[in-house]
């Protein structure tokens, strides 16, 4: 199986930039070396990822971006990555009046953070987290103009 992404916009927020966001995730999964993958990757509203992160996470309340593997195994000796990704639109546009980035960046950065996620990138303590962080600006810069 080559890579594969799905993208879909459940979310009323904006219009996503699909052929971006596949080509950003694409990106991250070929620098970490996965050739073999079928991610589908979600906008939704705050009172879906709410109810995902509640069922999931056990923690009731609205988040950026949750992600799912749902599989993951080696082949013939080639790695399977099978996962989803959850990104909250709204989320996105509060955080990018409070962090003063775009909406659109916002939106990028979470698609290369989920699916840094699917890649086993933790975020719990503050190593973790500041290499996520630089892994994502990384990543944007290399993917994303302007």
């Amino acid at each position: 199986m080559p890579l594969k992404i799905r993208v879909s916009n459940l979310s009323r927020e904006a219009r996503i930039d699909k052929k971006t966001v596949k080509k950003i995730a694409v990106f991250v999964l070929r620098k970490n070396k996965i050739r073999n993958a079928l991610i589908d990757i979600t906008f939704v509203s705050n009172r879906r990822i709410r109810t995902l992160n509640k069922l999931y996470m056990n923690r009731n309340r609205a988040t950026d971006v949750l992600s799912f593997i749902l599989e993951e195994k080696s082949i013939s000796g080639k790695k399977k990555l099978i996962g989803d990704v959850y990104i909250s639109s709204p989320e996105a546009r509060k955080n990018a009046s409070r962090f003063k980035t775009s909406f659109r960046k916002e939106l990028f950065l979470y698609v290369i953070h989920g699916t840094l996620h699917l890649l086993g990138f933790g975020d719990k303590t503050a190593k973790e987290k500041s290499k996520i962080r630089k892994l994502e600006q990384k990543f944007f810069k290399q993917t994303v103009r302007g």
